[in-house]
């Protein structure tokens, strides 16, 4: 009787191409992601401010380049259109 070995689930297997997760860590990995998804809800507005920081962030320390510049024009755009419909978000609320 031949044994098939799977090198994949086999723990100290330095070339395995996935790391080892057994059944203690698969359960743990489970409880956390369902604790994660009963999360509240966060706004749309709340959602685009943080994107949009995040997104000014990210052309912030990315420096310009001759290549890149139609694509940081457009983040920059993108950007500000973001900024325009949050402040008006705000002053509908207010």
């Amino acid at each position: 009787m031949a044994v098939f070995r799977r090198p994949e689930l086999e723990k100290d297997n330095p070339v395995a191409p996935q790391m080892y997760v057994g059944p203690r860590r698969r359960r743990a990995l489970a409880r956390a992601t369902s604790t994660l998804q009963r999360a509240p809800q966060e706004s749309v507005a709340e959602v685009m401010q943080r994107l949009t920081a995040a997104a000014e962030r990210f052309v912030a320390s990315v420096p310009p380049a001759r290549h890149s510049t139609q694509e940081r024009k457009a983040l920059l755009e993108a950007i500000a259109l973001a900024h325009e419909s949050l402040a008006e978000a705000s002053r509908e609320e207010s």
